[in-house]
C-alpha cells in the first residue's frame, strides 16, 4: 500500500456530507490524521485542482476535478446497463 496516496484519498472521502466546506481540524478528526499531515495533503490536493481553498474562512471544498475520478469509475458499460435497468424500473413504478 502507498500510504500517502491512501491518506490523500481519505481526505477526499471526508467531503460529500451535508457541509460542502471543511476545515483542517474537521478533516483531521474525520481521518484520524495529524493536522500537519492534513495540511500538507490539502496543499497538494489544492495544487492538483481537486480542492478549492477559501483563505478568508480557512476552509476547503471539492472542485470539479474530482468528477473525473467518479466518471472514470462509472464509464464502464456494465455499470451503466445495470443503472439503466434500475432507473427504468423506478421511473415506471413511480410514473415519472
Amino acid at each position: 500500500m502507498v500510504t500517502p496516496l491512501a491518506r490523500g484519498l481519505a481526505v477526499l472521502a471526508t467531503f460529500g456530507g451535508p457541509q460542502p466546506w471543511l476545515g483542517r481540524q474537521q478533516i483531521a478528526q474525520e481521518t484520524g490524521l495529524p493536522v500537519p499531515t492534513v495540511s500538507r495533503l490539502l496543499r497538494s490536493l489544492v495544487a492538483l485542482g481537486y480542492l478549492c481553498h477559501d483563505e478568508a474562512r480557512s476552509m476547503y471544498r471539492l472542485r470539479a476535478a474530482v468528477l473525473g475520478l467518479g466518471y472514470a469509475a462509472i464509464v464502464d458499460g456494465d455499470i451503466q446497463r445495470l443503472a439503466r435497468a434500475e432507473m427504468r424500473g423506478f421511473a415506471e413504478s413511480t410514473d415519472t
